[in-house]
């Protein structure tokens, strides 16, 4: 369930538009049933003709259906005239008993030529996975790439990515539903929704190196409420994971005049 929270946090916060002009500094928290159950941060700068983009994603333990965890990410993203081409991907992901650590290089035709996976301190994997899809990406450099689609859909269009965390595989799908009024503490405002889908497809067998069908997969639903006023700022996602219902709200955005204190 952790990763699917990762997955669920990350696929949220990434959908800022290509023109964005100040760097993305925001804050986010999530809970369930009214209980607070973890916390994120995004940030995007602009560096070396493309983007740097940071995320973490802590959550507590909860009664036995969510670990205690810590996940990091690192990306570094080209981006010229729309296009999204992504340079390399660290992740770290920790639970209380044991740390992972992945790291991706990408080659001149865009797909992943360089991978490996570190587990307590130890190398696992030091080799591109087998059977992964050509046109599999991290998590940050797509959902870097889902921006710059949302930056141009009409209403109704469709986005569909294979995306890869350095220990599994998703195929997921976004869909633009058009605009709604959000209500909020401040008030309502204008907001794009956007549906997403996504399957865990697979999953990388640290002893052989090898990408093998998951099974249980379950097709997880998704809905983003994403500002209109030319920031794309995310404002709220809701979902389900496993029968417990899951939102994540806005909690400060530190790019504004204000900043946030650190």
């Amino acid at each position: 369930m952790r990763g699917s929270l990762a997955l669920l946090m990350a696929a949220c916060l990434g959908t800022w538009p290509a023109h964005a002009g100040p760097a993305v500094d925001a804050r986010y928290s999530v809970q369930t049933m009214g209980v607070d159950l973890g916390r994120a941060e995004l940030r995007l700068d602009r560096a070396n003709g493309g983007v740097k983009t940071r995320f973490r994603f802590e959550t507590d333990a909860l009664l036995g259906f969510v670990e205690a965890s810590d996940t990091r990410m690192e990306s570094d993203t080209a981006s010229a005239l729309g296009e999204v081409n992504p340079r390399s991907f660290d992740g770290i992901y920790k639970k209380e008993d044991r740390t992972r650590e992945v790291g991706m290089a990408y080659g001149a035709e865009g797909r992943i030529d360089r991978f490996q996976l570190v587990k307590r301190g130890t190398i696992r994997v030091d080799a591109v996975p087998k059977g992964l899809a050509a046109e599999s990406i991290d998590p940050l450099a797509a959902f870097l790439r889902a921006r710059a689609w949302l930056d141009r859909s009409p209403e109704g269009a469709e986005l569909v990515i294979s995306v890869f965390d350095g220990r599994k595989r998703y195929d997921a799908s976004l869909r633009y539903l058009g605009l709604t009024q959000l209500a909020g503490a401040a008030g309502s405002a204008p907001a794009h929704r956007v549906a997403i889908r996504y399957t865990l497809v697979e999953a990388l067998n640290e002893d052989s190196g090898v990408l093998e069908p998951e099974r249980k997969g379950r097709v997880r639903d998704l809905e983003l409420a994403i500002s209109a006023d030319g920031r794309y700022v995310p404002l709220r996602v809701d979902g389900s994971l496993d029968g417990l219902p899951v939102s994540a709200v806005l909690a400060a955005d530190c790019a504004g005049p204000d900043g946030c204190p650190n």
